[in-house]
């Protein structure tokens, strides 16, 4: 089966996790020195997002536990539209990515000759890029609170349970550099 690399197991559960806990870490510091207290289900999607982009595993079923904390965490249908555009791109290219590794040699079915290894993986890229270009849209919302959707109609965290309304108890104070006219939709 064609891969990228070959790292050994113990090795890639390494990298994995130590990815893993740098983001995380980037979370927590961006949840912290966010100029306003990020709503509940930004921070979910943003971790559940790096898990799965540092994951050695992707599923196809995992774009289900995507799917509710990315319309919580960014109810704008653009990059929503194109992050799914992209899984139905990946959900055609791993199963026919499957019919030609599960195959063997010849053709696997009468006059399907399945998915290259190099489109998979580009779907796969795809998958990835789509998602990270979602996770960036909520970091900037959390920067930005003027152009969170759900705080401009004037509610806190209305899916935060017991944080909606909630003071902001902790922040650090970090500088993030301001562009002039940052205030443009997408």
């Amino acid at each position: 089966m064609p891969g990228l690399g070959n790292y050994q197991l113990g090795m890639l559960n390494e990298m994995s996790a130590a990815a893993l806990v740098v983001a995380f870490a980037a979370i927590v510091l961006l949840a912290l020195a966010a100029p306003r207290r990020p709503r509940l289900p930004q921070l979910c999607f943003l971790m559940l997002a790096a898990f799965l982009i540092t994951n050695k595993v992707w599923s196809p079923q995992y774009v289900l536990w995507l799917v509710p904390l990315a319309v919580l965490a960014r109810p704008r249908w653009r990059p929503y539209l194109l992050w799914q555009l992209a899984e139905v791109g990946y959900f055609f290219g791993i199963w026919g990515y499957l019919i030609v590794v599960s195959a063997g040699p010849g053709p696997p079915v009468t006059g399907y000759q399945g998915v290259s290894p190099g489109w998979y993986f580009a779907a796969l890229l795809a998958r990835l890029l789509a998602v990270a270009l979602l996770a960036a849209y909520v970091v900037r919302d959390i920067l930005l609170p003027e152009r969170d959707l759900v705080r401009a109609r004037g509610l806190d965290d209305p899916a935060g349970g017991v944080l909606d309304q909630a003071p902001d108890r902790f922040r650090l104070r970090l500088a993030f550099p301001r562009r002039s006219g940052a205030a443009g939709a997408s």
